[in-house]
């Protein structure tokens, strides 16, 4: 069995342009009798990361199977190459209409599901298509790790990354890398050389830097996905706070 991205009314597809911060986001996707910031902020969460991976994205998505009667509906979709990654973002625990859905996906060829959670589940609680579904590969649970238990350990890994970044040599040494590698010789005509020394270990041991056969630094990819993240955040924070700096003197 296949299942087929059917366009509905309800149906609207994602622009990558528009996922770039949650603001625009929700501006221009929120259902219109959506109270839960939490579920808006799970379609978005699912919307960026489908996109990140290069695929079409659509949000209130129809999946149909040749038996229409099992056709279902998804929070997010991900088309790509004919395969179909499903997210149902789930902000209550799991319920019937889950389970169906989940049965019709793992017996499905061509698709896949993620369902997303604020917290983690006990396995009691999950149903046989559930737990078979995800001992098959075909359904993953993702926790988005602010609202349980792992809340303390996500934040002190985050804090811990901000205030590496939130240096200014260490800023100077690492957005000059997004265009072009660079060596410890043109950091020194620049930096201070002990400091150069210093956060280039601290930087590598982060996993943000790797040194290429040249004896040059360039970023990780992982270095490349946060610094960009971070100057994307750095932008965004102050043009809102310039904004509300000028509607506050209207």
């Amino acid at each position: 069995m296949k299942l087929q991205l059917n366009m509905s009314t309800e149906t609207q597809r994602v622009s990558p342009q528009d996922i770039l911060d949650y603001k625009t986001f929700t501006e221009r996707y929120r259902r219109p009798a959506e109270k839960s910031e939490l579920r808006q902020f799970e379609r978005f969460h699912a919307a960026r990361d489908l996109i990140s991976q290069q695929m079409d994205t659509y949000l209130d998505a129809k999946l149909t199977p040749d038996d229409p009667t099992r056709a279902v509906t998804v929070d997010v979709c991900g088309v790509k190459n004919g395969t179909l990654t499903a997210v149902f973002c789930q902000t209550a625990g799991l319920d019937e209409p889950l389970a169906r859905a989940i049965e019709t996906i793992n017996n499905a060829q061509n698709a896949s599901a993620v369902i997303l959670l604020p917290r983690e589940l006990d396995q009691p609680v999950l149903k046989e298509s559930v737990r078979s579904a995800l001992e098959t590969g075909k359904v993953t649970m993702e926790v988005l790790g602010w609202f349980d238990d792992t809340f303390e350990e996500t934040f002190r890994e985050t804090l811990a990354l901000i205030e590496l970044l939130g240096n200014e040599t260490r800023m100077r040494m690492l957005a000059p890398l997004l265009e072009k590698s660079g060596a410890k010789r043109d950091y020194r005509t620049r930096i201070n050389p002990k400091l150069v020394y210093h956060n280039i270990t601290a930087l590598s041991d982060a996993g943000l830097l790797d040194e290429n056969n040249q004896g040059s630094y360039e970023l990780s990819q992982f270095g490349k996905t946060v610094l960009a993240e971070f100057i994307t955040f750095l932008d965004k924070t102050r043009k809102t706070l310039d904004e509300s700096k000028t509607g506050g003197e209207k």
